[in-house]
């Protein structure tokens, strides 16, 4: 496959992923919407407030759509069984595929040497993944570890929703803990821990403070 034939087959997999997802969000109810408000702290006076990251929007549907309430219920599971009919024929495997996505710890390691780049699944064993995704391939080995929700789109993976980078101390608990007993270690998802760091801009301490905070 030449990089051309690549970029052919994965655009059109990202335009349709695109319509699938706008089409999806409607299937939200309040609660969906307010569940994921509160988990990203979101939600104050009875309203959801946005932040001033243009990302906040995009987490917060990542959220509702993706992430289990109560019951174990997905939201998009909702629009699979429903809506998804409603959806150009071409676009309703892709859907499918959409719904089996998952969330993990990445690092992106190489340029794939026809399109796109090379990720290990570090939640994993640092399965190697084939990631499609251009805005990747010029910041290789340039940035640590990150979390991602993403897709198996036949040849390639590809990922949507937004790219949260996680410290070291996040990367290296979740690790350990998933190696352990087969969950992150925190009180909600990694998506959710991940996305809630990003949009309260909370800083890792410093060497010398994580020693005395440590003791």
């Amino acid at each position: 496959m030449t990089r051309d034939e690549a970029l052919g087959r994965y655009r059109p997999i990202r335009a349709s992923a695109h319509r699938i997802l706008s089409s999806a969000i409607s299937v939200c109810n309040q609660s969906d919407l307010m569940r994921a408000a509160k988990a990203l702290g979101l939600w104050a006076d009875g309203k959801i407030v946005r932040p001033n990251q243009d990302e906040a929007p995009e987490m917060l549907s990542d959220i509702a759509l993706f992430e289990p309430n109560q019951r174990g219920r997905r939201a998009f599971d909702t629009f699979l069984n429903s809506k998804a009919l409603q959806i150009d024929a071409a676009d309703v495997e892709l859907a499918r595929r959409i719904g089996k996505a998952f969330f993990s710890l990445f690092l992106c390691t190489a340029r794939h040497e026809v399109a796109g780049v090379w990720l290990e699944d570090l939640l994993d064993g640092n399965r190697k993944l084939w990631l499609m995704d251009e805005g990747m391939e010029g910041s290789v080995a340039t940035n640590g570890a990150f979390g991602m929700r993403v897709f198996d789109a036949g040849e390639f993976h590809v990922g949507f929703g937004i790219v949260a980078s996680s410290d070291d101390e996040t990367t290296e608990f979740s690790i350990a803990d998933v190696a352990r007993n087969g969950r992150t270690p925190f009180r909600h998802s990694l998506a959710v821990t991940l996305y809630g760091d990003s949009l309260s801009g909370r800083m890792t301490l410093s060497p010398e403070a994580e020693v005395v905070f440590t003791s």
